[in-house]
């Protein structure tokens, strides 16, 4: 009599709880607690590395408000020159919500991505980094040699969000697109070019603004919560501007002048970034 009334209650209770680990996901530490937060099947996380390629295209580098000095040596407006950047590789995750919709047969979700705000140098190219701004002053050498490729630095932390569509949600390959925009934010603005530091440090301004970001990707679903994904995105910030003001440079063929005002110069250029990121994703 005991028997056939325990191990059938023990078996019906093995039952039930398999039941309620397939009903909210799998035991692991802290699950339990998102989904109560974000509902179950709803949050999911990837980790990976990510490879940035920054594309910047100037449109313009113009020198205003010159000093007197400057004016007799440098022509004021536009200037030939180009900026450019060196790619970037770091760690980065990827944080993503699933949506309810059922439009176009579901799958859809908002992903943002998370990272150590990474260090963009500036540097530059061409007669900008090759010629000097001044070489002489009424006929007489200045002596201060060309800028070099070394420019500025500055940490970049563009939050961005996209709404991704994922296709084949009942396979295992599921390819996705996204669509979304980005926030240019940087800070820690500073100019490293040892031409323009030895006679003071100038003040860097660059613009924060908004752009888009085009998304391509493609889940591989390993197990029934665990997937490895590639994802390629493509960030747009059109028209961002840079001014370097209170710049001075040491005109060394001039002794009579222990350092010279130069003005200010501005810089602007469309910022795109190809990103490339691979990971291991996780679905609570």
């Amino acid at each position: 009599m005991f028997r056939s009334i325990v191990i059938p209650g023990l078996l019906l209770l093995c039952g039930v709880s398999n039941a309620q680990q397939e009903m909210y996901g799998p035991d692991y530490p802290g699950v339990g607690f998102v989904q109560k937060l974000f509902g179950e099947d709803r949050l999911y996380f990837r980790m990976g590395a990510l490879y940035m390629y920054p594309d910047v295209k100037t449109k313009s580098i113009t020198l205003k408000n010159l000093s007197e000095i400057a004016e007799v040596a440098v022509e004021p407006g536009p200037q030939e020159g180009e900026a450019f950047s060196d790619p970037l590789l770091l760690p980065a995750a990827t944080i993503g919500y699933k949506l309810r919709w059922g439009l176009w047969g579901g799958g859809w979700s908002f992903e943002t991505m998370a990272a150590l705000p990474p260090t963009l140098e500036l540097k530059a190219k061409g007669k900008l980094a090759d010629v000097p701004l001044v070489t002489e002053a009424n006929g007489i050498p200045t002596e201060v040699p060309a800028l070099g490729e070394k420019v500025a630095e500055t940490k970049v932390a563009p939050p961005m969000f996209t709404l991704v569509k994922r296709f084949n949600n009942n396979g295992r390959l599921r390819p996705y697109v996204g669509l979304g925009w980005v926030y240019l934010f940087t800070y820690d603005s500073h100019v490293t070019n040892p031409v323009l530091l030895e006679v003071g440090e100038p003040e860097l301004d660059i613009e924060d603004k908004f752009g888009f970001v085009g998304q391509l990707g493609l889940d591989y679903q390993m197990t029934d919560y665990w997937w490895v994904s590639a994802d390629f995105k493509y960030l747009s910030v059109p028209d961002v501007k840079a001014t370097v003001e209170d710049a001075y440079i040491k005109p060394k063929g001039l002794p009579q002048y222990e350092y010279a005002e130069v003005g200010d110069a501005e810089f602007v250029a469309d910022l795109n970034t190809y990103a490339f990121h691979i990971g291991v994703g996780f679905t609570f």
